[in-house]
């Protein structure tokens, strides 16, 4: 009786053994369940389980069931831990979570000659606020005679603004683009091309897509890759921003990016 009544306590303290091993490694398993901070949802994004709208700021946990409204929905999210990913639907309807372009990008050098202007204006170009930009004197000087426009559609209409300039620097303000008599109107991510007018006569330079985000916007998701990065190094942190910004806005020009980024964020 005596070593049935041993034996009953030796298996009572092994299954208990095993019950703390399993709770144990579930906790385990739980707390290092891949969490996400959402940085920016492109479309609409739904949590299956409560029907709430992804929006920024959220936190993802994956394996998390989500419903993608369209095809082309999809959104930034970053760990720092993981770094960063984006979310999309894949064709059987589940989650895909990709590692985030990590091509560090962004338009820089001289703008000598056409062919300089013609590879630096192409695809997507986000412009922060006012941008600056040094052309060859040479090949174009600017003065009353001889400047650069830009031309777009809007309500079925050709949209022709002369770019002001100091010097041999262009600049490319949101507020004179987006201005017909006058008057502002809604700015929006179009096609527009850009010409060069010399003694009367104007020929195109190239066709891009200028895009001007929401500066509030754009604050909060920097900061949120900040407060996620922030036990890396500055330059981490502004190769991470330029990464993310060229994959979900377009690539922007360095010196742009560079005093933004000094004069909201301290970031050099």
């Amino acid at each position: 009786m005596k070593t049935k009544g041993m034996l009953m306590v030796l298996l009572s303290i092994f299954i208990l053994g095993l019950t703390s091993i399993f709770n144990s490694q579930s906790a385990k398993k739980l707390a290092t369940t891949d969490k996400y901070k959402v940085i920016r949802v492109d479309g609409r994004i739904i949590f299956q389980r409560t029907k709430a709208d992804m929006k920024k700021g959220d936190v993802f946990l994956s394996g998390t069931a989500l419903s993608f409204a369209t095809p082309h929905s999809r959104a930034a999210v970053i760990s720092g831990v993981k770094g960063r990913f984006v979310l999309s639907s894949s064709e059987k309807g589940q989650t895909k979570i990709l590692p985030a372009a990590n091509t560090i990008s962004s338009r820089s050098g001289a703008l000598l000659n056409k062919i300089d202007l013609k590879n630096h204006f192409n695809g997507d170009y986000l412009i922060i606020n006012e941008l600056k930009l040094e052309i060859g004197n040479e090949a174009f000087p600017m003065d009353e005679q001889n400047f650069f426009y830009l031309a777009y559609e809007y309500q079925n209409e050709t949209i022709r603004k002369k770019l002001s300039f100091n010097e041999n620097t262009l600049l490319i303000d949101k507020n004179e683009v987006f201005k017909i008599d006058g008057n502002p109107i809604p700015p929006m991510k179009t096609t527009m091309g850009l010409y060069y007018m010399q003694n009367g006569n104007g020929g195109l330079i190239s066709e891009f897509t200028p895009v001007f985000p929401n500066i509030d916007e754009l604050k909060d998701e920097v900061e949120i890759i900040l407060d996620e990065f922030s036990d890396k190094s500055d330059d981490v942190k502004i190769q991470e921003i330029t990464a993310y910004l060229g994959e979900f806005y377009g690539k922007p020009q360095k010196d742009n990016l560079a005093l933004w980024l000094i004069s909201e964020f301290d970031l050099k």
